[in-house]
């Protein structure tokens, strides 16, 4: 694994105003920004840069460890404009992330550099640095920092501004060293990762991987920016409500075909609760039904002491004894505590439609 025993740089690099320009129409006006941001995960604040515009979403590629612990991250643009980042992509192999945002901003977004890296002037962020190789196996790349820089910087080549890689640190023979993920090493995999995205699942076992390599980096930093965004989206993990709902649905599914709602008993954390459950089931046995679960949106989550307000919609269909099938959606309200054996329950359930 490469670019691990990560550093999270506690200042917050600089970046120029951004510039609005004006429009004769009625939309708000739209923002011109640098690709270079400050991506703030739940232990530290790092950088990225962003790598590809798509109408009205922005792919900041940033390092992984940073934004490991949470399927989401703060994103600074220029001076002042904090926007939530969805964690799109995770690549374990190479300590990076993708983060997706929604913004009307307009980005000049840098080239790829695909040449050599071995003595290439670069700029870091805004410092000027060569680009040296380690004397070692690995084909490692470094540049000789006189000071703690964000995890996650960019390297930029001088010349054109291309974009040469990210700069965070790598473990060599029990010793943190400065590192260069080269982007060449990852360009053949980005138009995948970008069309594909990541499934709660699989994004969380990937993030899992690498939690041994988060350090602990400036918390007051962090926590002045979930301050300043109004909501502290570190304070659950949404890939983990994600996959208990889809446990939630396969066990209503089972309960259904067997006509007994004792085997949602692992998930349920009140007897009320288990009574409600075992009326849905006998509704649908009532009816010779079998029910199939799809897509489930979470539209809403939020905290009341330590339990969580879930509000998904969530799609499925309906087949009869007769085979005719209808489709229909549900919006409901969970009400989920996780215990101290890490599991989540479900303590209450409202249809809402």
């Amino acid at each position: 694994m490469t670019g691990c025993e990560s550093q999270i740089g506690a200042g917050w690099f600089q970046t120029e105003k951004s510039e609005v320009s004006t429009k004769e129409t009625k939309d708000k006006q739209e923002e011109k920004i640098v690709p270079e941001v400050k991506v703030i995960g739940e232990h530290g604040v790092g950088a990225g840069i962003i790598i590809r515009q798509e109408d009205d979403q922005l792919y900041i590629l940033t390092n992984g460890a940073l934004v490991a612990s949470k399927p989401t991250a703060l994103v600074q643009f220029g001076q002042d404009k904090l926007v939530e980042a969805n964690v799109h992509y995770m690549s374990t192999a190479h300590n990076v992330a993708l983060l997706q945002v929604t913004s009307h901003a307009n980005v000049q977004v840098p080239k790829m550099y695909e040449g050599e890296l071995n003595q290439l002037a670069v700029y870091v962020n805004g410092l000027p640095y060569t680009i040296q190789k380690y004397q070692d196996k690995i084909a490692a790349y470094y540049i000789d920092v006189q000071e703690q820089l964000p995890l996650g910087s960019p390297v930029m080549e001088a010349e054109n501004g291309a974009i040469v890689g990210l700069y965070f640190n790598r473990q060599q023979q029990g010793e943190a060293q400065p590192y260069i993920m080269p982007i060449k090493e990852i360009q053949p995999f980005l138009q995948k990762w970008l069309e594909d995205g990541m499934k709660a699942s699989v994004r969380l076992s990937q993030s899992q991987n690498l939690y041994s390599y988060i350090e602990q980096g400036d918390k007051e930093a962090v926590q002045h920016a979930i301050d300043q965004y109004g909501e502290n989206i570190f304070a659950y993990n949404i890939d983990e409500i994600k996959l208990f709902l889809d446990t939630f649905h396969k066990h209503l599914k089972g309960a259904v075909t067997i006509q007994d709602a004792s085997v949602m008993e692992p998930i349920v954390g009140s007897e009320e609760l288990q009574d409600t459950l075992a009326s849905m089931v006998a509704y649908y046995a009532s009816k010779q039904a079998k029910i199939h679960f799809s897509n489930t949106d979470i539209q809403d989550i939020s905290m009341e002491g330590q339990r969580l307000k879930v509000r998904a919609k969530t799609e499925y269909v309906l087949t009869n004894a007769a085979g005719q099938e209808a489709l229909a959606h549900s919006i409901m309200l969970y009400e989920i505590m996780k215990n101290e054996q890490d599991e989540y329950k479900l303590l209450r359930l409202t249809t809402e439609e």
